[in-house]
C-alpha cells in the first residue's frame, strides 16, 4: 500500500496560550486527513470502486451489444456466458474442468474477482480481445471479473478485464504470457487455470485497506467538522500527488525477439505497424484532451502532462525513424545467412536481411509499449485533475453553446472551397476537400453525444455521461480544426501565388548569369533544366498549383545555384542557400500542418506508412533548422527530402481515408441492399472517436487489443499494443440525421 502523509503547520502568537483541548482538536482532524488521504491512496489496490473512473467502459445490454457488433463478428457471435466454465470445443476432461473449477474458486476465496473461461474452436478471423469483449458486454460482467476466451482450433486467446481491475498492466503482460505458452502447447485447462493462479498470486500482495477505513471514519467521526473543512482544502494539492503515487508500477521490461519468435516477418511486421498507429492515435487523443485541460485550468496546472506527453512522443518519434529505416532498407546491414536457396531464403524462410529487419520490428513494438506505459501511468492523476464527473453537466452545456457558433461556420467553409476551386486544380486543394462535410457529420454526432450525456446524468450514470461528453468535446474540437484548416489553406495558396513571383524573377536572374558562363557543362544542364522549369511554371501559372511550381523552381534554383557555385564567393553561396532554406521551410512547414490535421482528423482510417513518412518529414525539416546556422546548403537538401516525404506522406494518408470510405459503403450497400440510407462512415468513426463508452477500449478491458486505447473518447492514456486494427468498417455510431 502506498501512503502519503501530509503535514500541517498551525503558526500562532508565542504570547497566546492554546488549551489543550483545542490542540486535541486539530491534530486529530490532521489525522483524519492524513487517513483519509492514505485510504484513497490505498484504494488503487482495491478491487471494483464504488464509482468507477471516467477512464471506465460501461458494457451494452445483450440487444445493443448483438446489433452494434453484428458487422464485427458474423461468424462467431458472442456468448452470453451462464457458467464459469464454458467448454464449446471439448477441449476438458471432466477431471481438467474440475481442475480449472477449483483454480477459478481459490481466486474466488481469496480475492474480490471472479474468473470466467470459454473455449470456442475458432474465432473465425475476429480479433480475440474484439470477442472476449463483446461476451463480457453481452453477459454483463463487472468490474471484478474477468473473461478468458480461447479458441482451440486457431491457438489463439482474448483476455477481457475491466479498467479498474486491482493489476498492473505488468502483470496482465506477464498473465498473457503464460497463457500463450500454454496455448501453443495446446494444454487447454492449465491455460485457465494457470491464469487463474496467477492472478490469484499476483493479488496476493495486495494490502487490505479494511483497517485504514476503519480508523479514517472513525477519526472524522470525532472531528467531522474540522477534518471536512480541512480536507476540502488539502484536496486540490494532495489529489495530484496521490493518484501519482497509485499509478506508479514497476516498469515491465519490453519485448525481446524472442518473445515473437513464432510469428513470420509479415506478421511481425503487421504488429509493428498496428502498434504504431496505436500509439500515435493516442499521442493525438493526449494532446486534444491536454488541450481541453489547458483552457479549462491553465498552463501551470498541465505543464507536468506536458512533460509526461514530451517523453512519449520522444520514443514514438524513435520509433516511427526505425519503421523508416524498415520500409526504405529492409535488407541493409543484415549479415548474409550462411547457406541460401536460389530464392534467397535462409533456412527458416526469412528473406536475406530479415534477422535485421525483425530486431528492428521488435524495436519498434518495445518503443510503442513504452510510450503506452508513460501515458498509462498519469491516466488517473489527468483524470482527477479535470474532475470530469464533477463537470459533466458544465462541459454538455459547453458544448451546447459552441455547436451552434461552429454550425454556422460551415456554410462559408463550404463557400470558400467552392472559390478556390474555380482558381486551382484539385491537387492543393485535396486534404480539406471533404473537410465541410466530415465536420457537419461531426457536430451531428457531438449533438447526439450531447443528448446522450444528459440522459445518462438524469439516470445516474455518471460514467456513461462523461464518455459522451468527452466524445462530444473531441467531435466538436476535430470539428473546429477541419474547418480552420480550409481557412489555413486559401490564406497558404494566397501567400504561394506571391513567393512564385519573386521565385520566377530569382531563377529567371540565375539563368541569365549562366548564359555569360560557356564550357561548364554541369551550369549548361542546370541551365536548361532551370529553363524548362519557368516554362512549365509559366503555362500552369493561371489556374495552376502555386505550391507545386514554387517547388519546381525552387529546385531548379538549387541545382543552378550549385553548378554556379564555383564562380562565385563562399558569402554568396552561403546567403543564397540560406534564402532559398527559408523559403522552403516555409513551404514544407505549411505543407507538414496541413498534412498533419488531415491524419489527425481521419485517423481512424490512415495506416502506418502515410504516418511514417510525415514523422520522417518532420525530423528532416528539424535536421535543417539544426544544420542552417553553420551549411545551410546541406540544410536545404535536408528541407527538399522533407518537402518530398510530406507530398508522399498526404498521398498516402488520402489513398487510406478514400480506401476505407469506399470499403465502408460497399458494406452497407452488401448489408442493406441499393437502398441503403447513406454511407457507414465518416464523422466520429472516420476521425478516430467511438462516441459510446461501452466501445471506447479502456486500458485493460482492451489491453491485448491495440496500443491508443481505442478510438479518441478514452482521455488521457496509451493503451495496449495489437495484433489487428480495423478500419471504419463497423456499423456502430452513426447520428440518425446523417441517415
Amino acid at each position: 500500500m502506498t501512503a502519503s502523509r501530509a503535514r500541517a503547520e498551525h503558526p500562532h502568537d508565542p504570547g497566546t496560550r492554546v488549551s489543550g483541548g483545542w490542540v486535541v482538536v486539530a491534530f486529530a482532524g490532521l489525522v483524519g486527513v492524513v487517513l483519509a488521504a492514505t485510504s484513497q491512496a490505498a484504494s488503487a489496490t482495491v478491487v471494483g470502486p464504488a464509482e468507477p473512473m471516467p477512464s471506465v467502459s460501461p458494457r451494452l445490454t445483450a440487444a445493443e451489444q448483438a446489433e452494434l457488433m453484428s458487422d464485427i463478428l458474423p461468424a462467431s457471435p458472442a456468448l452470453t456466458l451462464t457458467d464459469p466454465v464454458t467448454d464449446g470445443a471439448s477441449a476438458l476432461s471432466d477431471a481438467e474442468r474440475q481442475d480449472v473449477l477449483a483454480a477459478i474458486g481459490r481466486l474466488a476465496d481469496e480475492s474480490d474477482l471472479r474468473m470466467f473461461v470459454v473455449y470456442i474452436e475458432s474465432f473465425d478471423g475476429i480479433d480475440p480481445v474484439d470477442w472476449a469483449n463483446a461476451s463480457a458486454n453481452q453477459s454483463g460482467l463487472g468490474a471484478e471479473d474477468l473473461l478468458l476466451a480461447i479458441a482451440t482450433a486457431d491457438h489463439e486467446f482474448g483476455l477481457s478485464a475491466d479498467s479498474n481491475v486491482a493489476l498492473t498492466d505488468g502483470q496482465l503482460r506477464q498473465i498473457d504470457r503464460a497463457v500463450a505458452s500454454a496455448v501453443e502447447d495446446e494444454r487447454w485447462a492449465p491455460a485457465a487455470s494457470d491464469a487463474a493462479d496467477d492472478v490469484r498470486r499476483a493479488l496476493a500482495g495486495t494490502t487490505s485497506p479494511v483497517l485504514v477505513v476503519v480508523v479514517s471514519v472513525g477519526a472524522l467521526l470525532l472531528l467531522v467538522a474540522l477534518g471536512y473543512v480541512l480536507w476540502r482544502f488539502a484536496v486540490p494539492r494532495l489529489g495530484p500527488l496521490l493518484a501519482q503515487l497509485r499509478d506508479r508500477t514497476p516498469a515491465s521490461p519490453g519485448p525481446t525477439a524472442d518473445a515473437f519468435a513464432g510469428l513470420t516477418l509479415d506478421e511481425l511486421d503487421e504488429r509493428a505497424a498496428a502498434a504504431l498507429v496505436g500509439i500515435d492515435d493516442a499521442l493525438k487523443t493526449c494532446e486534444q484532451e491536454l488541450g481541453f485541460a489547458r483552457s479549462e485550468l491553465g498552463a501551470d496546472a498541465t505543464r507536468d502532462f506536458e512533460l509526461i506527453l514530451a517523453g512519449a512522443a520522444a520514443d514514438v518519434r524513435e520509433a516511427f525513424a526505425v519503421r523508416q529505416a524498415v520500409d526504405v532498407e529492409p535488407r541493409a546491414e543484415a549479415p548474409e545467412p550462411a547457406e541460401t536457396d536460389l530464392d534467397g531464403v535462409d533456412a527458416d524462410g526469412d528473406e536475406v536481411g530479415a534477422p535485421v529487419r525483425r530486431a528492428r520490428l521488435t524495436r519498434i513494438i518495445a518503443l510503442c509499449e513504452a510510450a503506452a506505459d508513460t501515458l498509462d501511468a498519469r491516466t488517473r492523476a489527468f483524470d482527477d485533475l479535470r474532475r470530469l464527473q464533477q463537470r459533466t453537466p458544465e462541459l454538455l452545456a459547453d458544448v451546447v453553446a459552441r455547436e451552434a457558433e461552429v454550425s454556422r461556420r460551415v456554410a462559408g467553409a463550404r463557400g470558400l472551397l467552392t472559390q478556390l476551386a474555380r482558381r486551382y486544380p484539385t491537387g492543393p486543394l485535396a486534404t480539406v476537400v471533404g473537410n465541410p462535410e466530415q465536420a457537419e457529420l461531426l457536430l451531428a454526432n457531438a449533438k447526439e453525444a450531447v443528448a446522450a450525456g444528459q440522459s445518462a446524468l438524469a439516470a445516474g450514470q455518471k460514467t456513461v455521461a462523461v464518455a459522451h461528453a468527452r466524445g462530444a468535446q473531441n467531435a466538436l474540437g476535430q470539428a473546429v480544426t477541419l474547418l480552420d484548416a480550409v481557412d489555413a489553406t486559401a490564406l497558404h495558396l494566397r501567400e504561394a501565388v506571391g513567393r512564385l513571383d519573386k521565385s520566377i524573377a530569382s531563377l529567371t536572374q540565375d539563368v541569365a548569369a549562366a548564359k555569360a558562363i560557356e564550357g561548364d557543362l554541369r551550369v549548361t544542364l542546370a541551365r536548361a533544366a532551370a529553363q524548362a522549369s519557368l516554362k512549365n511554371v509559366e503555362v500552369t501559372r493561371e489556374g495552376g498549383d502555386p505550391l507545386a511550381g514554387l517547388q519546381r523552381v525552387a529546385a531548379a534554383e538549387a541545382a543552378l545555384d550549385a553548378a554556379l557555385a564555383s564562380t562565385r564567393d563562399a558569402t554568396e553561396v552561403k546567403a543564397r542557400a540560406s534564402a532559398l532554406l527559408r523559403d522552403t521551410l516555409r513551404r514544407v512547414d505549411a505543407q507538414l500542418r496541413q498534412t498533419d490535421v488531415f491524419i489527425a482528423t481521419r485517423r481512424g482510417a490512415v495506416g502506418a506508412a502515410a504516418r511514417t513518412r510525415l514523422a520522417e518529414a518532420v525530423r528532416l525539416a528539424d535536421v535543417a533548422r539544426t544544420l542552417h546556422p553553420t551549411d545551410p546548403t546541406s540544410a536545404l537538401g535536408e528541407a527538399q527530402d522533407a518537402s518530398e516525404l510530406v507530398r508522399e506522406a498526404a498521398r498516402l494518408a488520402r489513398q487510406d481515408a478514400d480506401a476505407v470510405v469506399v470499403a465502408a459503403a460497399e458494406a452497407e450497400h452488401d448489408a442493406d441492399g441499393a437502398d441503403a440510407n447513406g454511407p457507414i462512415t465518416g464523422g466520429m468513426m472516420l476521425g478516430g472517436i467511438l462516441l459510446d463508452p461501452s466501445l471506447v477500449r479502456s486500458r485493460k478491458r482492451a489491453h491485448t487489443a491495440r496500443i491508443g486505447g481505442g478510438f479518441g473518447g478514452g482521455g488521457f492514456g496509451g493503451g495496449r499494443p495489437a495484433a489487428h486494427r480495423k478500419l471504419g468498417v463497423v456499423r456502430a455510431w452513426w447520428p440518425a440525421s446523417a441517415r
